[in-house]
C-alpha cells in the first residue's frame, strides 16, 4: 500500500466518482476490475444506485462462500 493519499478519478456503470485511495496503482486497478466485473452481471437496466448496491451484495455473497470454503478447507487438514 502506498503511503499518501490520491484522488483517482473512476467510471463505473454509467456515473464517474472521485475516490481517495492509498492503494498503488496496480493494486488499485485490480480491485477496480472486480468491481465492474461484478457490476457488469448485473441488469443494466436499473438504475444506478440500485446496481451499485447488487453489486455489492454479489461481492459480499462472493467472499462468505470464500470464507466458507477455506473454513471447511482448513478443518480437513
Amino acid at each position: 500500500m502506498a503511503e499518501e493519499t490520491r484522488r483517482v478519478i473512476v467510471h463505473v456503470g454509467k456515473k464517474t466518482y472521485p475516490v481517495l485511495t492509498r492503494l498503488d496503482n496496480e493494486r488499485f486497478q485490480s480491485v477496480l476490475e472486480i468491481v465492474r466485473e461484478n457490476l457488469g452481471e448485473v441488469d443494466s437496466s436499473v438504475d444506478q444506485e440500485e446496481r451499485l448496491l447488487l453489486a455489492c451484495f454479489r461481492l459480499a455473497y462472493s467472499m462468505d462462500a470464500a470464507t466458507r470454503k477455506l473454513s471447511q478447507a482448513l478443518k480437513e487438514c
